[in-house]
């Protein structure tokens, strides 16, 4: 049972986007990777849900074989994400975007939505009480429903991370999330990280705020270039010269920084 990514090349024309990498992730672990802007981070995160065709290697999803099948297939195998720019309507309310989290889930039919069915409207009741327990998560109840569109980026980051949870993911892979988050808005999403991890879902997630990667990670990997320059616990890292020439800009006293 495990993300397995083994030796994955992706090719953009005649770049290489990503050079042989190789990433596993297990149920209840945080798995963090850093890297510069354009050391193919979110290409890794592409390859695995089949957003972009990989040139060489496999990704495996709890032993399928999964590098050849569309991306609602493996969104079906149990693989949640967010992205680096939130993807949203920005006319729905927050409610109404966490909402489609549960699309995958819905048994209702067609035919039966259209006809409001006993069935379906238990079923979206359900749905609700799930939707206002994740919103209190993140403290974003009392904002369910303003539009999506008129919130700052930080909450919307939060809403599309509350959005990826409704999927009932067995892995979740989390693109920049803490991106223009303020302090408590990172604490809660740290907190809600660990809680995830708590409850057996495999994480991996991308982030420059190399506090955060310290405090949550259990494993962490550097890309340079498209290619895996080195991994182990962030604490280790740090006194790896390659890592601190690389990521940190030489200097030790520069790891709160953005590359």
């Amino acid at each position: 049972m495990a993300i397995e990514v083994s030796s994955v090349s992706v090719q953009f024309g005649g770049v290489a986007a990503l050079k042989d990498v190789s990433v596993r992730l297990d149920p209840g672990r945080i798995v963090t990777v850093i890297g510069p802007n354009g050391s193919g981070k979110s290409t890794l995160f592409n390859s695995i849900t089949g957003m972009v065709n990989v040139a060489g290697g496999t990704v495996y999803v709890d032993g399928r074989d999964v590098t050849d099948e569309p991306t609602h297939r493996r969104i079906g195998a149990g693989l949640g994400r967010t992205f680096q720019t939130p993807r949203f309507d920005p006319r729905v309310t927050v409610e109404e975007a966490v909402l489609c989290g549960f699309y995958p889930h819905a048994r209702a039919s067609l035919a039966a939505a259209l006809l409001r069915l006993s069935n379906v409207t238990h079923e979206e009741r359900e749905f609700r009480k799930r939707v206002a327990q994740i919103l209190a998560d993140f403290q974003l109840d009392g904002l369910k429903h303003a539009l999506v569109g008129e919130l700052p980026m930080g909450q919307v980051r939060l809403v599309e991370v509350a959005r990826a949870i409704a999927n009932e993911p067995k892995y979740i892979l989390l693109d920049e999330p803490a991106a223009g988050l303020a302090r408590v808005e990172q604490d809660l999403l740290s907190e809600e990280v660990r809680r995830l991890a708590r409850a057996g879902i495999g994480v991996l997630l991308v982030e420059h705020n190399f506090h955060m990667v310290r405090a949550l990670s259990d494993h962490t990997i550097v890309l340079d270039r498209g290619a895996m320059l080195i991994e182990g616990r962030p604490g280790e890292l740090m006194r790896d010269p390659a890592f601190v020439a690389a990521y940190l800009g030489g200097t030790v006293a520069g790891h709160g920084a953005r590359p």
